[in-house]
Protein backbone atom coordinates (compact mmCIF):
# COMPACT_ATOMS: atom_id res chain seq x y z
CA UNK A 1 0.00 0.00 0.00
CA UNK A 2 2.75 2.49 0.97
CA UNK A 3 4.74 1.55 -2.12
CA UNK A 4 1.72 2.24 -4.23
CA UNK A 5 1.14 5.60 -2.62
CA UNK A 6 4.85 6.55 -2.97
CA UNK A 7 4.73 5.85 -6.63
CA UNK A 8 1.92 8.27 -7.25
CA UNK A 9 2.85 11.40 -9.30
CA UNK A 10 1.64 13.73 -6.57
CA UNK A 11 3.85 12.11 -3.96
CA UNK A 12 6.91 12.30 -6.21
CA UNK A 13 6.29 16.01 -6.88
CA UNK A 14 5.94 16.65 -3.15
CA UNK A 15 9.21 14.82 -2.47
CA UNK A 16 11.08 16.86 -5.07
CA UNK A 17 9.61 20.06 -3.65
CA UNK A 18 10.74 19.17 -0.13
CA UNK A 19 14.28 18.46 -1.43
CA UNK A 20 14.39 21.79 -3.28
CA UNK A 21 13.25 23.67 -0.17
CA UNK A 22 15.85 21.85 1.92
CA UNK A 23 18.64 22.64 -0.55
CA UNK A 24 17.57 26.28 -0.72
CA UNK A 25 17.67 26.54 3.07
CA UNK A 26 21.13 24.97 3.12
CA UNK A 27 22.34 27.48 0.51
CA UNK A 28 20.91 30.38 2.52
CA UNK A 29 22.48 29.02 5.70
CA UNK A 30 25.91 28.67 4.07
CA UNK A 31 25.68 32.15 2.57
CA UNK A 32 24.72 33.57 5.95
CA UNK A 33 27.63 31.80 7.66
CA UNK A 34 30.07 33.01 5.00
CA UNK A 35 28.76 36.56 5.32
CA UNK A 36 29.17 36.41 9.08
CA UNK A 37 32.67 34.97 8.73
CA UNK A 38 33.61 37.62 6.17
CA UNK A 39 32.25 40.33 8.42
CA UNK A 40 34.13 38.96 11.40
CA UNK A 41 37.38 38.80 9.44
CA UNK A 42 36.88 42.36 8.22
CA UNK A 43 36.25 43.57 11.76
CA UNK A 44 39.32 41.70 13.00
CA UNK A 45 41.47 43.20 10.24
CA UNK A 46 40.18 46.67 11.00
CA UNK A 47 40.84 46.19 14.71
CA UNK A 48 44.37 45.00 13.97
CA UNK A 49 44.95 48.05 11.76
CA UNK A 50 43.74 50.40 14.50
CA UNK A 51 46.11 48.70 16.97
CA UNK A 52 49.03 49.27 14.60
CA UNK A 53 48.07 52.93 14.14
CA UNK A 54 47.97 53.40 17.91
CA UNK A 55 51.39 51.76 18.19
CA UNK A 56 52.71 54.04 15.45
CA UNK A 57 51.40 57.11 17.20
CA UNK A 58 53.28 56.03 20.33
CA UNK A 59 56.48 55.63 18.27
CA UNK A 60 55.63 59.10 16.92
CA UNK A 61 57.97 58.89 13.91
CA UNK A 62 58.65 57.06 10.66
CA UNK A 63 61.81 57.34 8.56
CA UNK A 64 61.61 56.96 4.78
CA UNK A 65 64.47 57.02 2.27
CA UNK A 66 63.22 57.74 -1.24
CA UNK A 67 64.74 58.38 -4.62
CA UNK A 68 63.72 61.68 -6.18
CA UNK A 69 62.67 59.73 -9.26
CA UNK A 70 59.56 58.51 -7.41
CA UNK A 71 58.04 61.90 -8.23
CA UNK A 72 57.52 65.25 -6.54
CA UNK A 73 58.00 63.79 -3.08
CA UNK A 74 56.55 66.73 -1.13
CA UNK A 75 53.12 65.88 -2.61
CA UNK A 76 53.32 62.41 -1.07
CA UNK A 77 54.78 63.61 2.22
CA UNK A 78 52.13 66.32 2.67
CA UNK A 79 49.31 63.84 2.07
CA UNK A 80 50.71 61.43 4.68
CA UNK A 81 51.20 64.18 7.25
CA UNK A 82 47.62 65.32 6.75
CA UNK A 83 46.32 61.77 7.28
CA UNK A 84 48.53 60.99 10.30
CA UNK A 85 49.43 64.25 12.05
CA UNK A 86 50.64 62.41 15.18
CA UNK A 87 53.39 60.58 13.25
CA UNK A 88 56.44 62.67 12.37
CA UNK A 89 57.65 61.86 8.87
CA UNK A 90 61.44 61.96 8.65
CA UNK A 91 61.86 61.85 4.88
CA UNK A 92 65.26 61.68 3.23
CA UNK A 93 65.14 62.41 -0.52
CA UNK A 94 68.15 60.95 -2.37
CA UNK A 95 69.02 61.28 -6.05
CA UNK A 96 69.14 57.61 -7.04
CA UNK A 97 68.45 54.20 -5.56
CA UNK A 98 72.14 53.34 -5.93
CA UNK A 99 72.95 56.25 -3.62
CA UNK A 100 70.30 55.05 -1.17
CA UNK A 101 71.98 51.64 -1.13
CA UNK A 102 75.41 53.17 -0.59
CA UNK A 103 74.09 55.26 2.31
CA UNK A 104 72.29 52.37 4.00
CA UNK A 105 75.23 50.00 3.70
CA UNK A 106 77.62 52.60 5.16
CA UNK A 107 75.23 53.21 8.06
CA UNK A 108 74.89 49.52 8.78
CA UNK A 109 78.62 49.01 8.82
CA UNK A 110 78.56 51.55 11.64
CA UNK A 111 75.67 49.67 13.33
CA UNK A 112 73.27 52.53 12.55
CA UNK A 113 69.71 51.71 11.52
CA UNK A 114 67.85 54.79 10.37
CA UNK A 115 65.29 54.06 7.63
CA UNK A 116 62.11 52.12 8.21
CA UNK A 117 60.98 52.12 4.60
CA UNK A 118 62.66 52.57 1.21
CA UNK A 119 61.04 53.81 -2.00
CA UNK A 120 63.24 53.12 -5.00
CA UNK A 121 63.95 51.29 -8.23
CA UNK A 122 62.91 47.63 -8.24
CA UNK A 123 66.18 46.37 -9.74
CA UNK A 124 68.57 48.14 -7.38
CA UNK A 125 66.35 47.41 -4.38
CA UNK A 126 66.28 43.73 -5.26
CA UNK A 127 69.92 43.34 -6.31
CA UNK A 128 71.38 45.24 -3.35
CA UNK A 129 68.99 45.50 -0.40
CA UNK A 130 67.20 42.18 -0.86
CA UNK A 131 70.32 40.21 -1.75
CA UNK A 132 72.19 42.04 0.98
CA UNK A 133 69.65 40.64 3.47
CA UNK A 134 68.65 44.06 4.79
CA UNK A 135 64.89 43.62 4.34
CA UNK A 136 62.05 42.14 6.35
CA UNK A 137 59.14 40.44 4.57
CA UNK A 138 56.65 43.11 3.55
CA UNK A 139 53.76 40.81 2.63
CA UNK A 140 52.75 40.11 6.28
CA UNK A 141 52.71 43.87 6.90
CA UNK A 142 49.85 44.42 4.43
CA UNK A 143 47.01 44.54 6.94
CA UNK A 144 44.79 47.38 5.72
CA UNK A 145 41.85 45.56 4.09
CA UNK A 146 41.81 47.64 0.92
CA UNK A 147 45.53 46.96 0.41
CA UNK A 148 45.34 43.24 1.16
CA UNK A 149 42.32 42.85 -1.16
CA UNK A 150 43.83 41.41 -4.35
CA UNK A 151 40.80 42.41 -6.42
CA UNK A 152 41.93 46.04 -6.12
CA UNK A 153 45.14 45.30 -8.04
CA UNK A 154 45.87 44.69 -11.74
CA UNK A 155 45.03 41.11 -12.74
CA UNK A 156 44.09 40.35 -9.13
CA UNK A 157 47.52 40.03 -7.59
CA UNK A 158 50.32 41.79 -5.73
CA UNK A 159 53.62 41.96 -7.56
CA UNK A 160 57.03 41.40 -6.04
CA UNK A 161 60.43 41.32 -7.70
CA UNK A 162 61.70 38.47 -5.50
CA UNK A 163 60.66 34.92 -6.31
CA UNK A 164 59.32 34.44 -2.77
CA UNK A 165 56.75 37.17 -3.34
CA UNK A 166 57.53 38.74 0.04
CA UNK A 167 60.08 41.53 0.03
CA UNK A 168 60.24 44.01 -2.88
CA UNK A 169 56.69 45.14 -3.66
CA UNK A 170 56.08 46.77 -7.05
CA UNK A 171 53.27 49.33 -7.03
CA UNK A 172 54.07 51.37 -10.13
CA UNK A 173 52.76 50.65 -13.61
CA UNK A 174 54.76 52.22 -16.43
CA UNK A 175 54.32 51.25 -20.05
CA UNK A 176 57.42 50.20 -21.94
CA UNK A 177 58.21 49.86 -25.60
CA UNK A 178 61.53 50.03 -27.43
CA UNK A 179 63.15 53.26 -26.11
CA UNK A 180 62.95 55.13 -29.42
CA UNK A 181 62.87 58.93 -29.47
CA UNK A 182 62.84 61.04 -32.61
CA UNK A 183 63.02 64.51 -34.11
CA UNK A 184 59.57 65.19 -35.55
CA UNK A 185 61.01 67.40 -38.31
CA UNK A 186 63.38 64.69 -39.52
CA UNK A 187 61.37 61.49 -39.14
CA UNK A 188 57.85 60.32 -39.86
CA UNK A 189 57.57 57.69 -37.16
CA UNK A 190 54.87 55.83 -39.09
CA UNK A 191 57.57 54.64 -41.49
CA UNK A 192 58.93 52.44 -38.67
CA UNK A 193 56.59 49.56 -37.86
CA UNK A 194 59.00 47.23 -36.07
CA UNK A 195 62.05 47.74 -33.91
CA UNK A 196 63.92 45.56 -36.41
CA UNK A 197 63.42 48.33 -39.00
CA UNK A 198 66.13 50.25 -37.14
CA UNK A 199 68.68 47.74 -38.42
CA UNK A 200 68.04 48.81 -42.00
CA UNK A 201 71.38 49.94 -43.51
CA UNK A 202 69.88 53.35 -44.25
CA UNK A 203 70.02 54.13 -40.51
CA UNK A 204 73.68 53.19 -40.12
CA UNK A 205 75.58 56.13 -38.63
CA UNK A 206 72.37 58.17 -38.30
CA UNK A 207 71.36 57.35 -34.74
CA UNK A 208 72.52 58.54 -31.33
CA UNK A 209 72.24 56.59 -28.11
CA UNK A 210 73.05 56.56 -24.42
CA UNK A 211 76.12 54.54 -23.54
CA UNK A 212 75.15 52.51 -20.43
CA UNK A 213 77.69 53.25 -17.70
CA UNK A 214 79.04 50.52 -15.44
CA UNK A 215 76.58 51.33 -12.64
CA UNK A 216 73.62 52.08 -14.93
CA UNK A 217 70.76 49.59 -15.10
CA UNK A 218 68.10 50.22 -17.74
CA UNK A 219 64.68 48.63 -17.35
CA UNK A 220 64.10 49.38 -21.03
CA UNK A 221 67.19 47.39 -22.06
CA UNK A 222 66.27 44.51 -19.73
CA UNK A 223 62.85 44.54 -21.41
CA UNK A 224 64.39 44.36 -24.88
CA UNK A 225 66.98 41.73 -23.91
CA UNK A 226 64.31 39.35 -22.59
CA UNK A 227 61.58 40.25 -25.08
CA UNK A 228 60.67 37.12 -27.09
CA UNK A 229 60.27 39.21 -30.27
CA UNK A 230 63.49 41.24 -29.82
CA UNK A 231 66.10 39.63 -27.59
CA UNK A 232 69.92 39.65 -27.42
CA UNK A 233 70.34 39.35 -31.19
CA UNK A 234 68.79 42.75 -31.80
CA UNK A 235 70.96 44.46 -29.16
CA UNK A 236 74.08 42.77 -30.47
CA UNK A 237 73.42 44.02 -34.01
CA UNK A 238 72.28 47.47 -32.90
CA UNK A 239 75.35 48.17 -30.76
CA UNK A 240 77.72 46.24 -32.99
CA UNK A 241 76.68 47.14 -36.55
CA UNK A 242 74.76 50.42 -36.67
CA UNK A 243 77.62 52.86 -35.94
CA UNK A 244 75.67 54.65 -33.22
CA UNK A 245 77.06 57.96 -31.92
CA UNK A 246 77.08 57.72 -28.14
CA UNK A 247 76.50 60.24 -25.40
CA UNK A 248 77.00 59.72 -21.67
CA UNK A 249 74.74 62.49 -20.38
CA UNK A 250 70.99 62.58 -21.00
CA UNK A 251 70.99 66.34 -21.48
CA UNK A 252 73.60 66.08 -24.23
CA UNK A 253 71.54 63.44 -26.04
CA UNK A 254 68.40 65.54 -25.84
CA UNK A 255 70.25 68.60 -27.15
CA UNK A 256 71.63 66.59 -30.07
CA UNK A 257 68.22 65.20 -30.97
CA UNK A 258 66.47 68.59 -30.74
CA UNK A 259 69.20 70.25 -32.81
CA UNK A 260 68.85 67.64 -35.56
CA UNK A 261 72.23 65.95 -35.14
CA UNK A 262 70.34 62.70 -35.74
CA UNK A 263 66.70 61.82 -36.44
CA UNK A 264 66.60 58.95 -33.92
CA UNK A 265 67.79 58.60 -30.33
CA UNK A 266 68.00 55.34 -28.41
CA UNK A 267 67.48 55.94 -24.68
CA UNK A 268 66.88 59.68 -24.37
CA UNK A 269 65.02 61.77 -21.81
CA UNK A 270 62.87 64.51 -23.26
CA UNK A 271 61.20 66.25 -20.34
CA UNK A 272 63.14 69.51 -20.60
CA UNK A 273 62.99 69.64 -24.40
CA UNK A 274 59.26 68.93 -24.52
CA UNK A 275 58.55 71.57 -21.90
CA UNK A 276 60.44 74.01 -24.13
CA UNK A 277 58.35 73.02 -27.14
CA UNK A 278 61.26 71.53 -29.10
CA UNK A 279 60.49 69.10 -31.98
CA UNK A 280 61.09 65.82 -30.14
CA UNK A 281 58.79 62.92 -29.27
CA UNK A 282 58.94 59.47 -27.76
CA UNK A 283 57.53 56.69 -29.93
CA UNK A 284 54.28 55.26 -28.57
CA UNK A 285 54.55 51.83 -26.98
CA UNK A 286 51.90 50.77 -29.50
CA UNK A 287 53.89 52.06 -32.49
CA UNK A 288 55.74 48.80 -33.08
CA UNK A 289 54.40 45.33 -33.80
CA UNK A 290 56.41 43.95 -30.87
CA UNK A 291 54.28 43.62 -27.72
CA UNK A 292 54.57 46.45 -25.16
CA UNK A 293 55.51 45.84 -21.55
CA UNK A 294 54.50 46.94 -18.07
CA UNK A 295 57.31 47.73 -15.65
CA UNK A 296 58.24 50.10 -12.86
CA UNK A 297 61.31 52.24 -13.25
CA UNK A 298 61.28 53.59 -9.67
CA UNK A 299 58.13 52.14 -8.18
CA UNK A 300 59.11 49.61 -5.52
CA UNK A 301 58.65 49.74 -1.76
CA UNK A 302 60.51 47.70 0.86
CA UNK A 303 60.46 47.27 4.65
CA UNK A 304 63.90 47.46 6.28
CA UNK A 305 64.85 44.91 8.90
CA UNK A 306 65.81 46.27 12.32
CA UNK A 307 63.44 49.14 11.56
CA UNK A 308 63.49 51.65 14.44
CA UNK A 309 59.74 52.32 14.14
CA UNK A 310 58.09 49.01 13.14
CA UNK A 311 54.48 50.08 13.66
CA UNK A 312 54.94 53.43 11.95
CA UNK A 313 56.67 51.64 9.07
CA UNK A 314 53.58 49.49 8.60
CA UNK A 315 51.30 52.49 8.76
CA UNK A 316 53.28 54.28 6.06
CA UNK A 317 53.43 51.20 3.83
CA UNK A 318 49.72 50.48 4.09
CA UNK A 319 48.74 54.10 3.62
CA UNK A 320 51.05 54.50 0.64
CA UNK A 321 49.62 51.40 -1.05
CA UNK A 322 46.03 52.41 -0.29
CA UNK A 323 43.85 54.17 -2.84
CA UNK A 324 44.52 57.49 -1.13
CA UNK A 325 48.28 56.95 -1.04
CA UNK A 326 48.44 55.88 -4.67
CA UNK A 327 46.42 58.90 -5.73
CA UNK A 328 49.08 61.01 -3.99
CA UNK A 329 51.78 59.04 -5.86
CA UNK A 330 50.01 59.67 -9.17
CA UNK A 331 49.64 63.39 -8.36
CA UNK A 332 53.36 63.55 -7.63
CA UNK A 333 54.05 62.48 -11.22
CA UNK A 334 52.88 65.48 -13.17
CA UNK A 335 55.29 66.00 -16.06
CA UNK A 336 54.99 65.05 -19.74
CA UNK A 337 57.32 62.08 -19.23
CA UNK A 338 55.13 60.82 -16.38
CA UNK A 339 51.99 60.47 -18.51
CA UNK A 340 52.64 56.75 -19.08
CA UNK A 341 52.91 56.08 -15.34
CA UNK A 342 50.19 55.14 -12.87
CA UNK A 343 49.53 52.68 -10.05
CA UNK A 344 49.09 48.91 -10.20
CA UNK A 345 45.86 49.54 -8.31
CA UNK A 346 42.75 49.32 -10.48
CA UNK A 347 40.52 51.65 -8.48
CA UNK A 348 42.12 55.07 -8.97
CA UNK A 349 39.61 57.62 -10.31
CA UNK A 350 40.18 58.19 -14.02
CA UNK A 351 40.64 61.91 -13.53
CA UNK A 352 43.98 61.10 -11.86
CA UNK A 353 45.17 58.67 -14.54
CA UNK A 354 46.32 60.09 -17.89
CA UNK A 355 44.96 58.38 -20.98
CA UNK A 356 48.47 57.27 -22.00
CA UNK A 357 48.96 55.47 -18.66
CA UNK A 358 45.73 53.47 -18.72
CA UNK A 359 46.22 49.78 -19.35
CA UNK A 360 44.21 48.42 -22.26
CA UNK A 361 42.09 45.36 -21.58
CA UNK A 362 42.75 43.86 -25.02
CA UNK A 363 46.57 44.14 -24.90
CA UNK A 364 48.69 41.28 -23.61
CA UNK A 365 51.47 43.25 -21.92
CA UNK A 366 54.78 41.62 -21.11
CA UNK A 367 55.47 41.94 -17.38
CA UNK A 368 59.02 43.16 -16.91
CA UNK A 369 59.59 43.25 -13.17
CA UNK A 370 60.46 39.68 -12.21
CA UNK A 371 63.34 38.05 -10.40
CA UNK A 372 64.71 36.18 -13.41
CA UNK A 373 64.94 39.43 -15.40
CA UNK A 374 66.81 41.47 -12.81
CA UNK A 375 70.35 40.35 -13.58
CA UNK A 376 72.03 43.18 -15.49
CA UNK A 377 75.43 41.56 -16.13
CA UNK A 378 74.45 39.50 -19.22
CA UNK A 379 72.96 42.62 -20.83
CA UNK A 380 75.93 44.81 -19.97
CA UNK A 381 78.44 42.19 -21.12
CA UNK A 382 76.66 41.76 -24.45
CA UNK A 383 76.56 45.52 -25.12
CA UNK A 384 80.22 45.96 -24.16
CA UNK A 385 81.31 43.11 -26.41
CA UNK A 386 79.24 44.43 -29.34
CA UNK A 387 80.63 47.92 -28.97
CA UNK A 388 84.20 46.70 -28.74
CA UNK A 389 83.67 44.68 -31.88
CA UNK A 390 82.35 47.76 -33.68
CA UNK A 391 85.34 49.86 -32.63
CA UNK A 392 83.07 52.71 -31.48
Amino acid sequence: MNKALGSRPGARVMSRTIRKIFRAKIVVLIATLLACLSGSLALAAQARWEDVVRGAEKEAEVSVYATNSVGELTVIWDAFKKKFPKIKLSAVPISTTSEIVTKIMAERRASQYYPDVVLGAPGATYNSLYRGKTLDPLAPALILPEVADLSKWWKGKHRYVDAEGQYVFVYQSTKYGPPIYYNTKLLNIDTIKSVWDLLDPKWKGKMIGLWPRANYVSTALLFMYHHPQIGPKFLERFYGDMEVTYFSDFRQGTDWLAAGKAPICFLCRLRRAQEQGLPVEEASVYQFKEAPGIGANNGAIALMNNAPHPNAARVFINWYLSREGQIAFRQANNTVEDEITTSMREDLPLEYVPEAARRKKDVNYIEIIRADWMEWKPVGDLINAARQKSGK
